[in-house]
């Protein structure tokens, strides 16, 4: 679990791992250099010998990861955000799909989207909108392919530590996109993936200052990572096209986005992001779950409208 200035939601993504229905786990909190009260957060849940706090000076999501995946001690590896949760059966549904396909690169599931200011669960899953298919692609190029056309693999993931030993740890000269790149590369080095049914996580939607929303960074790091597939790993002749193909697109974008100026560059980053999630806002509005899943609700009670610690303002 990356962590940076998380204090205000490590606690709850702590607590969901630690309220694994399967109880052999070890978990690394990488503090990336918070100056906030992450430290003390953690601290305080590590008095369940489980939870190890990894402090380190500010390298950023990549390194953190490396530091993790590096110091951890289990056959399998699972990630999570620090404003992210698991669903209690998380761990062991993703342990026994590897279990069942032994061959795969990693498991992967969907997250119910959360908005945590009005406190409801939206109809929309967090991947939604990445159409993702219904079944995971049933092989490595496959699977390859359709990760090309679109990213539909939300960050909650478990792989064999052993696939690390195999395509090398994140990069950490990416500033985006460093999830994709390594699902990119277990594909290109012959893996499939597997999904156990359902969904198996919980996203936070509305990341304030989240790297995502500045749209340069993600164009010229998604162009080194399809430059990469197309001119560094061991793909087929199709996957090679599609990745130069995908480059091309974002090398476009990129453009366009740098030679933004005066009201244009003010209305491309701040105005229209702005008025985008205002507009999703009041759409999720009617596109909320009533009643929400059972099984958030049974986990996660505190969470949402009508807990008994919510004020009026924070649910209007």
């Amino acid at each position: 679990m990356p962590a940076f200035n998380a204090a205000a939601t490590v606690g709850d993504a702590v607590a969901s791992v630690l309220a694994q229905s399967r109880p052999d786990l070890e978990l690394l909190v990488v503090d990336d250099g918070s100056t906030d009260d992450t430290r003390h957060v953690v601290e305080r849940l590590a008095s369940d010998t489980r939870v190890r706090r990894l402090p380190q000076e500010n390298k950023g999501a990549a390194a953190a990861r490396n530091a993790g995946v590096e110091r951890a001690r289990g056959r399998f590896i699972a990630f999570i955000d620090s404003d992210d949760l698991w669903l209690p059966r998380y761990l062991e549904e993703m342990g026994a799909a590897l279990e069942r396909q032994q061959e795969a690169g990693f498991a992967y599931t969907d997250a119910w989207a959360l908005d945590a200011t009005a406190g409801r669960i939206e109809r929309a899953t967090a991947m939604a909108w990445q159409h993702p298919p219904v079944e995971p692609p049933p092989d490595a190029e496959s699977l390859l392919l359709e990760l090309l056309d679109r990213n539909f693999v939300y960050t909650a993931v478990t792989l064999p530590r052993e696939v690390f030993d195999t395509v090398g740890l994140f990069d950490v000269s990416l500033r985006a996109a460093i999830d994709y790149d390594m699902w990119l590369r277990v594909a290109a080095h012959g893996y499939r993936a597997v999904r156990p049914p359902g969904l198996l996580a919980v996203y936070r939607r509305g990341r304030p200052g989240s790297i995502s929303t500045n749209r340069p960074v993600v164009f010229e790091s998604l162009v080194r990572v399809y430059e990469r597939v197309a001119d560094e790993l061991p793909v087929s002749t199709s996957a090679r096209t599609l990745a130069r193909r995908r480059a091309e697109v974002m090398r476009a974008e990129l453009a366009a986005a740098q030679g933004s100026s005066g009201f244009d560059a003010v209305w491309r980053r701040r105005v229209r992001p702005a008025l985008a999630h205002t507009k999703n806002r009041l759409l999720r509005k009617e596109g909320w779950l009533d009643p929400p899943p059972p099984e958030v609700v049974e986990a996660f009670p505190q969470l949402l409208v009508g807990r008994p610690d919510r004020t009026v303002s924070e649910t209007s």
